[in-house]
């Protein structure tokens, strides 16, 4: 069975400013991509913004709000509730007794009637859930479905990626440039401009940290084979490029397997937006091809890696 995306939508941030680290004692400003208003969102304020952008993408896609109890909904992210866990702590709130991601798909469950389905598998999260999404429809398990991506600024990541020495001191030099935001997209059975090939799934085992070439080609390799796509059909590719010494081995094996193709960069435009990347990512592609690829088909190589080695990728086929 065919897979289309029907819509799609993006919370994310206008412009690179900056957010502050604390570690031993010293001040750092570091370039971070600000999405939302507060520093630090609640749960409250959560949920207001992924109930806005789920029914702004279902009615996009032509569909009832009130249908969204028969359309299962699949969850990613890797901030779950630590957001919500610390500004309870910044002003003297109990804690919930279950800080989860569960605790937000529950909330949306009991909103919108919808069977909720979670994915917490680092920088991929709701690119898994795409891929699952899509496995659900082919499956004929469902005739539609909704993927959100989301990720809210939190201490507790920022600092982490910050003491491993991954962050960029500056938007001009290498390493991450993180951001936050919320991703929408609404994939079904129903022809629409964009399809979607060939999704694979390929677990990196050589570290827990970084990316290698040789799962990577793999990757590419196991999409191109299940979409029975060529090489030379490829016209351009959405690349993972995060601001890591890996994005040198990236560019060199792109070059390699699909020469002198378009490298798109949404991480500059919105900063890595850890587990959202997969939603977000995607609705920005769409946005791109809306604009970019005119009338004729255009296939584009989309992919995403994360920690623990948990990639993922497929093809997008506009028009």
């Amino acid at each position: 069975m065919t897979v289309y995306i029907n819509a799609s939508g993006r919370i994310s941030a206008d412009i690179c400013k900056s957010r502050t680290a604390l570690q031993l004692g010293q001040s750092v400003e570091l370039p971070y991509f600000s999405a939302f208003e507060q520093q630090c969102l609640n749960l409250e304020q959560l949920y207001i913004l992924l109930e806005r952008q789920i029914e702004q993408c279902v009615l996009q896609a032509g569909w009832e709000i009130t249908e969204l109890a028969g359309i299962p909904i699949l969850l990613g992210s890797t901030a779950y509730t630590i957001a919500d866990c610390e500004y309870r702590v910044a002003h003297q709130q109990t804690l919930p007794s279950e800080p989860n991601l569960a605790v937000i798909g529950n909330h949306l469950q009991q909103k919108y009637g919808a069977k909720l389905f979670n994915f917490a598998t680092s920088c991929t999260s709701s690119a898994q859930a795409i891929g699952y999404a899509v496995k659900m429809i082919e499956q004929g398990k469902c005739d539609r479905a909704l993927v959100v991506g989301f990720e809210m600024f939190n201490r507790l990541t920022f600092e982490h990626f910050q003491a491993m020495g991954l962050l960029a001191q500056n938007a001009n030099e290498k390493g991450i440039v993180l951001g936050e935001g919320i991703g929408c997209v609404a994939l079904s059975n129903q022809p629409s401009d964009c399809q979607i090939l060939g999704v694979a799934s390929l677990t990196d085992h050589e570290s827990l940290t970084n990316n290698s070439e040789t799962a990577l080609a793999s990757l590419i390799s196991k999409i191109l084979q299940k979409s029975d796509r060529l090489p030379a059909e490829i016209q351009a590719v959405k690349a993972h490029f995060v601001g890591s010494e890996f994005d040198e081995t990236e560019q060199a094996l792109l070059q390699k397997v699909l020469p002198n193709r378009p490298l798109l960069f949404p991480k500059q435009e919105l900063g890595h937006t850890l587990g959202a990347s997969g939603a977000l990512e995607t609705a920005w592609l769409l946005e791109y091809l809306q604009k970019n690829s005119g009338s004729r088909p255009f296939l584009v190589l989309n992919y995403f890696l994360g920690f623990g080695g948990s990639n993922i990728g497929w093809l997008l086929q506009w028009k």
